[in-house]
């Protein structure tokens, strides 16, 4: 089991990557300095009612509500509206404990039906995108640090990073099925460590049931094992073929490389190997 010490979260730059599933943010390095341009107020009561719905008025635009569904004890909020990009905002909220939770880079003008959720330790924004049609999340920047290192295992070939993002610089990669020590964790991201290498890798490749990555292996396994029954069949096929056709036109023949296909692992991790079929009938597999 993982065990967990407070979540390091406040106003810092982000440790979020771009995903399909999600609309987190690069890091800011190289941004203009945001302005300030709606903010609510936090209530001098600490009885005050937790706010239901987090409203957040942007000038000269439509108010954005956030239902607050994980019922997170949320007291005041500010918005900052970005120089660079004025479709995007950064929303900071702050809870009655002093907790703040801080989102970059919302999509202001594609959010619809926007709720504060949570998911394990941290907090997000689930909307609807008004552009796509498909649901999206935003999570809060910030980074757990767990007292003890977790054993978890990989369900695919996935790279390490240097920092939480997809743009961020490749230290590493993890295969499927490796077990994985894992030091902490972002909204988006493993900090985990191989051999000498610590970085961050994505959390949907990382899984806490090491059957899950056993299974992964065997599937993988099972299907590279079809794929080449087939290229061998395809291969005998064209092979006896063009026996045919070279005895029929009275040539000789030598064995010569028919075809040649790429496979890739799954997730980008630059894995791979060439299948190579022969005139002959004969495979091949040369790694990449």
């Amino acid at each position: 089991m993982k065990k967990r010490t407070g979540i390091a979260l406040g106003i810092t730059a982000a440790l979020c990557m771009g995903m399909t599933m999600s609309a987190f943010a690069d890091e800011t390095e190289g941004m203009s300095e945001s302005v300030t341009v709606a903010e609510v107020e936090a209530a001098d009561d600490a009885d005050a009612e937790i706010l239901e719905t987090i409203t957040l008025t942007i000038e000269d635009k439509d108010p954005i509500e956030i239902k607050n569904t994980a019922q997170l004890p949320i007291r005041s909020a500010s918005v900052e509206m970005q120089e660079e990009d004025e479709t995007l905002i950064n929303v900071v909220m702050i809870a009655a404990d002093g907790q703040q939770y801080e989102f970059l880079n919302v999509p202001y003008e594609a959010l619809s039906n926007p709720e504060l959720v949570t998911d394990g330790a941290f907090a997000f924004i689930n909307y609807t995108s008004l552009t796509s049609g498909k649901e999206r999340r935003i999570g809060q920047t910030g980074e757990l640090t767990y007292s003890e290192p977790a054993e978890l295992f990989a369900v695919d070939d996935v790279y390490i990073r240097s920092e939480p993002n997809d743009d961020a610089e490749i230290l590493g990669v993890i295969s499927r099925g490796d077990a994985i020590e894992v030091l902490g964790e972002t909204a988006t991201h493993y900090v985990v460590k191989k051999d000498d290498v610590t970085g961050y890798t994505v959390r949907r490749c990382i899984s806490e049931d090491e059957q899950a990555a056993i299974a992964a292996v065997q599937a993988e396994e099972a299907a590279r094992e079809q794929i080449r029954q087939a290229q061998a069949a395809a291969a005998a096929q064209a092979a006896a073929a063009q026996a045919a056709a070279s005895q029929q036109s009275g040539g000789g023949g030598g064995r010569t490389e028919v075809k040649r296909q790429r496979f890739d692992d799954c997730d980008g991790s630059g894995h791979g190997y060439w299948e190579i079929t022969y005139s002959d009938g004969s495979v091949s597999y040369q790694e990449y």
